[in-house]
């Protein structure tokens, strides 16, 4: 079985491997865009501003707010954040390339004394007790090496009535999937190193934030107003996916895959974009 240590390799490797596509595709952003009307009449730019300020309003950030980006990336959505509404915000990732850019792009927005970042991993952090007012993780989630372990240092470094946000994907259960798919859908999961999404069942998730202690969860999809920046994605892998299968080097072009594949899981409902939100009780039961 896989531990933490040898997950995190994997983590880091697939996002070193996949940073010329992530610049090139998404400008370096790494979540899916937010399409108000569902169908694709914005750029993809604007739709992932939009799915920044969805965070921002089901978080109830405010500027006083000490809030923690679980998985930032290269920053673009703490910098946005840190700037669109003046809360201070630390980042924390487990692949080093990411935090030098971070870095650079506070800098490059003036956000630097509000955005810090550090490379550290988010189920298992050097933060004291009780120390956030928010805390989010968007598309981030997913890469946790155990879905529970993590829930639980989230609840501890949240404040007292702190809030908490997932956006991330659920998943049907296995007899949803079709032999063929299920077949992709485990390569894509293995090669994106997704450890935890096969906790992440429609209709169950919420299930493991109660067990954690969390309270008023709610959860929200949204799959149809990300399905056009889904779509847009699996247009432009059509053409190289012909090569991809035709020459079955599915798992050495995984996110050309990925494209291709989610999006007809997504068409079908058996893939699906939530939006979660929990909080850590005011009040806690004394043992």
């Amino acid at each position: 079985m896989e531990n933490a240590e040898q997950h995190h390799k994997r983590v880091v490797s697939y996002f070193k491997e996949s940073r010329l596509g992530y610049d090139l595709v998404l400008g370096g952003v790494k979540h899916f865009g937010y399409y108000p009307d569902k169908i694709n009449n914005i750029s993809e730019k604007k739709a992932q501003e939009l799915m920044q300020d969805m965070l921002a309003e089901n978080l109830g950030i405010k500027k006083n707010h000490l809030i923690l980006d679980a998985g930032c990336g290269q920053g673009f959505v703490s910098a946005y954040l840190a700037r669109k509404c003046g809360c201070k915000i630390v980042g924390v990732t487990i692949v080093p390339f990411e935090i030098d850019r971070a870095r650079i792009l506070a800098e490059k927005l003036e956000v630097s004394q509000n955005a810090e970042y550090y490379l550290m991993d988010y189920s298992k952090t050097n933060f004291e007790d009780n120390k956030f007012d928010a805390l989010y993780a968007i598309e981030s989630f997913v890469h946790s090496p155990e879905a529970t372990a993590t829930l639980r240092e989230f609840f501890r470094i949240l404040k007292p009535g702190g809030k908490l946000a997932i956006f991330d994907y659920t998943i049907s259960a296995d007899r949803e999937f079709t032999n063929y798919e299920q077949k992709m859908w485990n390569l894509i999961v293995e090669r994106t190193a997704m450890g935890s999404i096969k906790n992440m069942r429609h209709g169950s998730f919420a299930n493991l934030l109660k067990k954690q202690g969390f309270e008023c969860i709610i959860q929200k999809d949204i799959s149809q107003n990300v399905l056009p920046s889904i779509r847009k994605l699996n247009r432009l892998a059509k053409i190289p996916y012909i090569f991809v299968d035709s020459l079955r080097l599915h798992k050495h072009f995984i996110n050309v895959t990925a494209a291709i594949e989610v999006y007809n899981l997504a068409r079908k409902g058996i893939f699906k974009y939530n939006i979660f939100t929990a909080k850590k009780p005011k009040k806690q039961n004394e043992n």
